[in-house]
């Protein structure tokens, strides 16, 4: 007959087991602080090998743990834009086939979504409700496409004169529309999966350890801007005693427009390697946490006598619904 493990005993295990979960995974999130699983504060995977040979292996991995979809939609302006030039090539039979007709369809339709569903807050509810519904008493113009995306700054708006900062962040101060935003999203295309975001030293030869210092902040996080999901900076650092790794392994992220999750901070964590005999080198690679998506910023228009939908290239870096954890870092070998 066996004797059920007293409290104690339990609390040992459970320490044995968060000890190896941290010699065999190191990733960013509550998981290092060992209250939560090996992976991410959300859910508990297996316990994954202690290296990786291979980005087939490091992908495999985060598909499981970090799960990103094939388009994703964000309401409001996107936090997460990437600053460099987008033409319309790259979305359009490039590296996306995505018509930006159908793209304006695919807005409106998460924007209908969004508005209808019970958890959205007021003024966002109206806000989203202008992208799908037309203004009264305008005509409706042909839909505009602009040819190539130049920064949220530097595109203007033919009609208003305003870039998109200054359009799609303009709060409504109308009595019956206080509070509300302009009705822009942002709708894409998967083009690139869990980003690698910097790399831990110059790495070392075989048969030796590797010591480094790893942690993650969390910046201009914004739980809801006028009932708008936005997103923030995440600042991942990796110290070896020496060095920092390059400052543009910082960047920015949106939320999905049915996220509820928010990213933690990280402590600073001391994490050890091994590069075993016969590899060339080793080193510690974080990943980010979420895929980037190329598509169309999508707003609605109107002069003084019309109205049109326009669309406006961009690239958009978006974190997975799934977890909270910014960054996971992978011991690497080759």
């Amino acid at each position: 007959m066996s004797i059920p493990p007293t409290a104690a005993d339990q609390g040992r295990r459970r320490n044995r087991w968060a000890a190896t979960a941290v010699a065999t995974t190191f990733l960013t999130g509550a998981s290092l602080l060992g209250t939560q699983g090996p992976a991410f504060a959300d859910d508990k995977p297996t316990t994954p090998g202690s290296i990786y040979e291979s980005d087939d292996q490091v992908l495999a991995d985060m598909a499981k743990w970090s799960p990103v979809r094939d388009s994703e939609s964000v309401t409001g302006l996107p936090t997460g834009l990437d600053d460099k030039q987008v033409n319309l090539s790259d979305v359009s039979g490039g590296q996306v086939n995505y018509n930006p007709d159908q793209a304006i369809k695919d807005a409106q339709e998460a924007a209908k979504t969004f508005a209808e569903d019970p958890n959205t807050k007021e003024p966002a509810r109206e806000s989203a409700k202008r992208l799908y519904q037309p203004i009264n008493g305008l005509a409706q113009a042909p839909n505009y496409t602009a040819p190539r995306f130049t920064g949220k700054d530097a595109f203007k708006d033919e009609w208003t004169g305003q870039n998109l900062e200054q359009f799609c962040n303009q709060a409504n101060h109308d009595k019956d529309r206080a509070g509300q935003k302009p009705p822009c999203a942002f709708v894409g295309k998967l083009t690139e999966k869990y980003p690698v975001k910097g790399q831990a030293g110059d790495g070392l030869a075989g048969g030796g350890k590797l010591t480094y210092k790893i942690s993650s902040s969390v910046t201009d996080e914004k739980s809801e801007t006028e009932g708008w999901s936005v997103g923030g900076k995440i600042t991942p650092k990796i110290g070896d005693g020496k060095s920092d790794i390059p400052a543009e392994a910082s960047f920015t992220y949106s939320y999905a427009a049915t996220s509820t999750k928010r990213l933690q901070n990280t402590m600073e964590t001391d994490v050890e390697m091994t590069v075993p005999e016969g590899k060339q080198k080793g080193w510690l690679e974080p990943r980010g946490n979420g895929a980037y998506y190329t598509g169309y910023i999508v707003y609605r228009a109107n002069n003084d006598t019309q109205q049109r939908m326009v669309a406006v290239p961009a690239r958009v870096y978006v974190q997975s619904r799934d977890t909270t954890s910014p960054i996971t870092w992978f011991k690497r070998v080759k």
